[in-house]
């Protein structure tokens, strides 16, 4: 008796289970769902200093991001920069610069000379 009433159960559990995935997955296909519900929200403001990571402190790169645009060593290089809550880009010359934000993180894209993070 109890062996039917736990087999029961589970099955009644297993099509619960199955039927709130299946319109779910039919809200998310609709639209009815945001695709983007889980994503972590992008970070608002990418003012500060941010300065290269893992190599030697007299080497590493350091730029630092204003409302102004952007600057290096207290000079302003580029008045104009995109931030889009995830990617930045700025120009510096004739070079761009595209920086993809990752885990608190910048990674700098472009130019490729070698993958590098920059943190705050």
């Amino acid at each position: 008796m109890k062996k039917v009433r736990l087999q029961t159960l589970q099955s009644v559990c297993l099509v619960l289970l199955s039927s709130t995935a299946l319109i779910f997955s039919a809200s998310l296909a609709l639209g009815l769902v945001k695709a983007d519900l889980f994503e972590p929200e992008p970070v608002t403001h990418i003012y500060g200093t941010w300065v290269e990571q893992e190599v030697a402190p007299y080497v590493a790169d350091s730029f630092e991001i204003r409302p102004a645009g952007v600057f290096i060593h207290g000079r302003q290089v580029s008045t104009h920069f995109e931030w889009d809550g995830s990617t930045l880009k700025y120009r510096l010359g004739d070079e761009i610069y595209l920086y993809t934000y990752l885990s608190e993180k910048l990674v700098r894209q472009k130019p490729a000379h070698y993958i590098s993070t920059f943190s705050r």
